[in-house]
């Protein structure tokens, strides 16, 4: 596989990070159009998440958080919602499944897993199996303590 959305977000990252923004800008640019994908460079992606399919289709708006061994599938959103200052918090070892909206300050607790074109709009709790329109909790899983 030749690179994947997270590929163009980590080098246009760390040409920000050396100061060489036009050059960050049109390595995101690339990878956004390749990927018909943006994850902005100003969130927060801890290096184990993994994207599905290259991150093909996924939105990762500005300010977002997501942590360690995190999977995000694609064609999923996680973004702000209009006129709602805040944006999603994703903990650890948490899935989201494919076409999935995450929308708002919305904290997704760790070990979460939320189903396919789901849409969360309000806080899931650790361990939570959630899915539907608007996602509701389904079950409740075992969390592992760290």
């Amino acid at each position: 596989m030749g690179p994947t959305a997270l590929s163009f977000y980590r080098a246009a990252k760390r040409l920000q990070e050396l100061r060489v923004p036009r050059l960050a800008n049109v390595v995101a640019a690339v990878g956004d159009r390749m990927h018909n994908s943006h994850v902005d460079t100003r969130a927060a992606l801890h290096p184990s998440v993994e994207l599905g399919y290259g991150g093909i289709g996924v939105i990762i708006a500005p300010g977002v958080e997501i942590g360690e061994n995190s999977f995000i599938s694609q064609n999923v959103s996680l973004e702000g919602t209009p006129g709602v200052t805040g944006v999603p918090r994703v903990g650890r070892d948490v899935f989201i499944g494919v076409g999935a909206q995450v929308l708002g300050p919305v904290l997704i607790g760790d070990g979460a897993k939320i189903g396919a074109n789901a849409l969360v709009t309000e806080d899931v709790a650790p361990g939570a199996v959630v899915a539907g329109i608007p996602a509701r909790e389904l079950k409740r899983l075992p969390t592992t303590g760290t």
